[in-house]
């Protein structure tokens, strides 16, 4: 008895939201309309830091209220009074400003470019899905995709000398694969469009660059920190966490950086790519940045955790008399990727708390929003 009541009482819910969605409503924005929509509300509200199911409910409750005035068609302006209303009797007056500045920000089409750099086998995948469902960002560019494609196309550009040793091929990769996707930051840039770029074949000196040329210098305390962290003589608690994720973070976010293309490489590429850089590098630079809102994350991680992560989490086994070398391998990616840490904000990932290190991007990414529009 009890489960049929409640099969009854889902039934009802669903057939309400189904009735809700039914009726269109049009929100007049100058001379132009749209169709409410309550996902698309529901999304806002999220990334404005109000809980998912209470976005939901805010939402769902916008809709019910315009149904019961029989308001069809309104401003957007009536519909803005009337979230605001909405949030303040769910308790979230003090997110007002920021889905201001948020609804604000997308309505000027903002660009944004969010890349997560970090050695392979760290979540940097997870990461970046989860990000682009909170910030409704619906293009997530993988860089290990591009160079599946590149290589499919022309195999032999990554032939690398065998003498050279594992960094020294791990660039030449990052620079390759920076030339594959420059098209979608390009189109990005000059659409108007947001993109979160993720990957290991990705190094910061080939995509940022702070406008005013200024290099954020190094807080020796924080600096001891990191080196410790990344070899496993400290296990960090949450305030150590927080400690290392604000080394220098409020000057990475009052800097704003460009998206860059690095030079060519004359002793690697031939005239015929030198001439394809020149290129892009001039494409780029048509392009005006300086309202862009781009940022780079560092995500870290503990030997220890990185070899839990290979271990366990890999989509491809690795054998077990290999994993040592690849451990070693990764470790040395990210020790060469903390050279360039002046380039974006560093993130301590704690293994055991994904949406710790994913509120975590999301109140710098909105931190970053707001600065840009006051």
């Amino acid at each position: 008895m009890m489960q049929e009541v409640s099969e009854r009482k889902i039934s009802t819910i669903t057939k309400n939201d189904n009735v809700l969605d039914l009726v269109k409503i049009k929100v007049r924005l100058d001379e132009h309309f749209y169709i409410f929509s309550r996902f698309m509300i529901s999304r806002m509200l999220t990334l404005s830091r109000i809980k998912k199911l209470d976005a939901i409910q805010i939402a769902k409750d916008i809709k019910k209220q315009l149904i019961d005035r029989n308001s069809l068609e309104i401003s957007s302006n009536e519909l803005e009074a009337i979230i605001f209303q909405t949030m303040n009797k769910f308790g979230y007056q003090n997110n007002i400003q920021k889905y201001q500045m948020v609804s604000n920000f997308y309505r000027h089409r903002t660009p944004m470019i969010i890349i997560i750099f970090g050695a392979p086998s760290i979540g940097k995948s997870l990461l970046a899905n989860n990000l682009a469902e909170r910030l409704n960002i619906s293009n997530v560019l993988q860089t290990d995709i591009v160079e599946m494609v590149m290589r499919s196309i022309n195999p032999e550009q990554f032939n690398y000398d065998e003498n050279e040793d594992f960094i020294t091929k791990f660039k030449k990769n990052c620079r390759l694969i920076r030339r594959g996707v420059s098209t979608d930051i390009s189109k990005c840039l000059s659409e108007g469009k947001a993109v979160i770029i993720e990957g290991s074949a990705a190094m910061p000196e080939y995509y940022l660059e702070a406008i005013d040329k200024q290099e954020i210098e190094d807080d020796q305390t924080q600096l001891q920190l990191i080196t410790s962290f990344n070899q496993n003589d400290i296990k960090l608690k949450k305030p150590q966490r927080k400690d290392l994720l604000l080394f220098n973070q409020q000057k990475k976010l009052n800097t704003q950086f460009k998206i860059i293309f690095p030079q060519p490489d004359e002793d690697f590429e031939d005239e015929e790519q030198i001439q394809k850089h020149f290129k892009l590098c001039k494409d780029l630079d048509k392009i005006d940045q300086s309202h862009s809102m781009i940022l780079g994350f560092l995500p870290i991680l503990s030997r220890n955790d990185h070899l839990y992560n290979i271990e366990n989490n890999m989509s491809k086994k690795i054998p077990k008399d290999l994993i040592e070398e690849k451990l070693n391998q990764f470790q040395s990616i990210q020790n060469e990727l903390l050279k360039q840490r002046s380039k974006c904000i560093l993130l301590p990932i704690n293994l055991h708390n994904l949406e710790e290190t994913l509120d975590t991007m999301h109140d710098i990414i909105l931190q970053k929003i707001l600065d840009q529009s006051t």
